[in-house]
């Protein structure tokens, strides 16, 4: 099951009997038959059981074993592909080997290759290491089969996966390394793990690095206390993790039967199509490895087994949000100490934005012990200012003890209009000269006062370019530049619920207004761009994971309840205005990059102003 670049995966762990491959079989095809995924990973050794000891030496067990397999080959009605572990018999020596099986053809044996003889391991007492094989095909229940290294790829949905057997995973230089390198997308891993205290962390650990490292999705899942409980505990541990990030994790013991994963492979191929480091790596890669035909079939259902993270950009914790906020902090004392005793200008609207640069910019000066008077903040009102959003805003300033200035702009825009022989109609031009006569004023104060504008416009304005240009979009430094609406939401609630409780209310009731400009009457931001929530949605997927229009459309669908109408609608504008604004990007002030992606032409963002992208 894929579309739109996603490969849906299930991770499970069948109830076997050690000792009896023959009842092992239909726990396997029950499960296989329920799968709903399009690739299903069963653990090592499964047919037979990873504990079965010195029973792997006798022939009647492994003649059990492949009539086992040989009946789940046969029984199951599965029509995707699976991945199951059973001990294999090649000229008498034993190997411990992955099967890929697909509509009654196994594609391929994969043998482990590092073999655990440590502690509880004994695994060199009945198999051979992978590495002392010298062919690269076997012949088993009457089928020719590719053994060895190899990729498995279906071509035309371009999906790669390599197979990895439990300790090949915790190698110094690993195989699947090598596989990730040669194209594979996914890396699975069969294993049978042992468990003790402090073993799940690093397991886990283990899987994020390996997938961070491969820049892939590592899968990966265990055999579960089905197996002896003579000496060790065996868990049913399973893990999905891409490009570093947990996706999907099981409790240790569960009766669950499936962990269901849903693996984004165009976000993979984005970034390995990005990272130097991937591409210079791949130049020492040498070694052909043979690539086996799979097919994964698209459907236009595709469902995802959890909710879409609709605020991918906020962090999970208390503990992400106060790195966010030392970023800024951090970023605004650098230009601090290198203007010495510049003091900081900024204008505050009553609004989200200029509130969080205000306390960053209060933080900063705290920090240096520097007084808080030399922040001089500034609200520019006009007729349209409401007097809820000025309140907001004088509170805010005396609140917290800095230089608090008032300075109404209405007859300086009245008689800027009539130089222009405006007509008086509330279009773009009588909005934007307020926007640029306010930053004049900033302007000029910073001159006054010996002192630096501090913008306040967020990464989701700049996106949309929803910011008049040479006005508000214009600072000598922007703490705000990293960080999307959402995330300064986030961060206006974190700072009012701890360091700035007495002010606490303010920042609540400045959180709970409509987004607006106020440069017209009834002015409302998300009426014109749509919901920030939305919007950041569809940037964070297009900045990390590659997504385009209709992929976009297709996951606000599906994350928001939206029509395929209201969802494309969403994604049409978004893009239009992104590519639209560059040019207003080109020219952004510096500002502090808090976020795994950043907007700023210097750092990370290169594209051209004239671009066309209809």
């Amino acid at each position: 099951m894929t579309q739109h670049g996603y490969l849906k995966v299930a991770l499970t762990t069948p109830k076997i009997t050690v000792g009896n491959p023959k009842l092992n079989v239909k726990p396997i095809v029950d499960l296989l038959n329920q799968s709903k995924a399009a690739l299903t990973l069963l653990p090592e050794l499964c047919v037979a059981g990873y504990s079965s000891g010195d029973l792997f030496y006798q022939k009647s067990y492994i003649d059990e074993t492949l009539e086992a397999l040989q009946e789940i080959i046969t029984k199951t009605t599965y029509q995707g592909v699976y991945v199951l572990g059973f001990p294999a018999k090649i000229q008498d020596v034993l190997y411990n080997v992955a099967a890929v099986i697909q509509q009654g053809k196994i594609k391929g044996l994969i043998p482990k290759y590092f073999l655990p003889n440590t502690k509880e391991f004994y695994e060199k007492r009945w198999f051979q290491s992978g590495f002392q094989s010298h062919f690269n095909e076997v012949n088993i229940l009457g089928q020719k089969v590719p053994f060895g290294r190899m990729i498995f790829s279906d071509i035309n949905a371009d999906i790669s996966f390599g197979v990895e057997i439990c300790q090949d995973m915790w190698a110094i230089q690993t195989p699947g390394d090598e596989l990730a390198l040669a194209g594979a997308h996914l890396m699975l891993n069969l294993s049978a793990s042992t468990e003790y205290v402090g073993k799940p962390d690093i397991r886990r650990m283990t899987v994020l690095d390996a997938s961070r490292k491969q820049q892939g999705a590592y899968l990966y899942t265990s055999s579960g206390p089905y197996e002896s409980t003579t000496d060790v505990i065996f868990s049913a541990h399973k893990l999905a993790a891409s490009l570093g990030e947990l996706i999907a994790e099981s409790d240790l013991f569960e009766t669950n039967e499936f962990l269901y994963v849903d693996v984004d492979i165009e976000a993979i191929r984005y970034q390995r199509r990005m990272d130097a480091t991937f591409r210079d790596e791949q130049l020492f890669q040498h070694v052909s490895i043979p690539k086996i035909e799979v097919i994964f079939l698209e459907t236009n259902d595709y469902k995802f087994e959890k909710d879409l993270e609709q605020l991918p950009f906020i962090p999970k914790d208390e503990e992400g949000l106060r790195l966010a906020n030392e970023l800024q902090i951090r970023g605004l004392l650098g230009k601090l100490r290198s203007l010495k005793t510049a003091k900081i200008v900024v204008g505050i609207s009553g609004g989200l934005d200029s509130a969080l640069a205000l306390l960053v910019a209060h933080q900063a000066m705290k920090r240096l012990g520097r007084d808080t008077k030399d922040i001089i903040a500034v609200t520019l009102p006009t007729k349209i200012t409401s007097h809820a959003t000025k309140s907001d805003a004088i509170n805010l300033m005396e609140g917290i003890g800095v230089t608090a200035l008032e300075v109404p702009i209405e007859k300086d825009v009245e008689t800027h209009l009539k130089g222009l022989e405006h007509d008086g109609s509330k279009d773009i031009t009588y909005e934007n000269v307020q926007a640029r006569i306010r930053t004049l004023y900033l302007m000029n104060l910073a001159n006054q006062y010996n002192g630096f504008v501090l913008g306040t416009g967020d990464m989701s304005e700049i996106a949309l370019g929803w910011m008049t240009f040479n006005g508000d979009h214009m600072s000598m430094y922007n703490v705000n530049a990293g960080i999307t609406k959402t995330l300064v939401q986030a961060l206006i609630d974190y700072h009012s619920k701890n360091d700035y409780k007495d002010v606490g209310k303010t920042l609540q009731n400045i959180l709970g207004r409509p987004i607006s400009p106020e440069l017209k009457e009834g002015q409302s931001t998300e009426d014109s761009i749509g919901k920030y929530l939305i919007n950041d949605f569809i940037l964070y997927h297009f900045l990390v994971s590659g997504a385009g229009l209709n992929k976009c459309a297709w996951l606000v669908e599906r994350a928001f309840n939206l029509s395929k109408e209201e969802s494309m609608k969403y994604s049409e504008r978004f893009f239009d205005r992104f590519f639209s604004q560059q040019y207003k990007r080109q020219v952004m002030p510096e500002g502090p990059k808090v976020l795994q992606v950043s907007l700023s032409p210097r750092g990370e963002l290169r594209l051209p102003s004239e671009m066309k992208r209809k």
